[in-house]
């Protein structure tokens, strides 16, 4: 079992009226556990296999305890230093959405086969892709309506991107090197057959970075 500390993506250091939940989770696939603070208990992904996941458990958290004290205001003064000027701030924005999954299910009847996609997506096996029941739709759409709210916070230092981020900089990583590999491979064609390896050899960090594994020195 693995235990991972999250970045709290829902929380803020100076909470409003909003409620929040402290929402724990734990993946049956590899074990790994985290949490995260979001305003109601909603659906994760997990940090290390991208699994969709439900909280095992969600927590309120507690009006009082969840708020800081807000910084007082210091009045404005003409000796203002560029350390004071310019200063770390993390920008967020969030959206409602509407998360549609969509698979192919053999069934006697669509009642039948409601129950057993419900089934899947309680196990976590509905992303699987399987032969049995292959996924084709997995995307996400703004819902009508929706309130765009922004959120602006101080830091002191550069914070770590959380795994949304990690995740997103892999599949970037894995699809260079799927092009690099198909312009090598051309121009080898191009050149009577012959692939120069150094074309090959550049896209080693970046297929290690794929994989999530220390990008290493290539010795030619």
């Amino acid at each position: 079992m693995k235990t991972i500390n999250q970045p709290s993506v829902g929380a803020t250091p100076h909470e409003n009226s909003t409620v929040r939940y402290l929402n724990q989770y734990r993946c049956p696939y590899c074990q790994t556990e985290w949490e995260d603070v979001w305003d109601c208990g909603c659906n994760d992904r997990c940090p290390d296999c991208n699994k969709e996941i439900e909280p095992y458990e969600s927590i309120l958290i507690d009006g009082e305890s969840a708020k800081t004290e807000s910084p007082v205001e210091e009045p404005a003064s003409a000796n203002v230093t560029a350390e004071d000027v310019n200063r770390l701030f993390v920008v967020s924005y969030e959206i409602d959405y509407v998360h549609r999954v969509s698979v192919c299910i053999t069934a006697d009847s669509p009642e039948a086969a409601q129950q057993i996609a419900e089934q899947a997506f309680n196990d976590g096996t509905i992303w699987d892709d399987t032969a049995a029941m292959p996924l084709f739709s997995d995307e996400y759409h703004e819902a009508e309506g929706e309130s765009l709210a922004w959120e602006c916070v101080a830091v002191a230092q550069l914070p770590e991107p959380d795994h949304s981020v990690r995740q997103l900089k892999k599949e970037q990583a894995a699809m260079q090197v799927c092009r690099g590999l198909v312009d090598a491979y051309q121009q080898g064609e191009a050149n009577g057959g012959s692939i120069d390896w150094e074309n090959l050899d550049q896209l080693i960090p970046l297929a290690l970075q794929a994989l999530g594994k220390p990008v290493l020195d290539i010795q030619s």
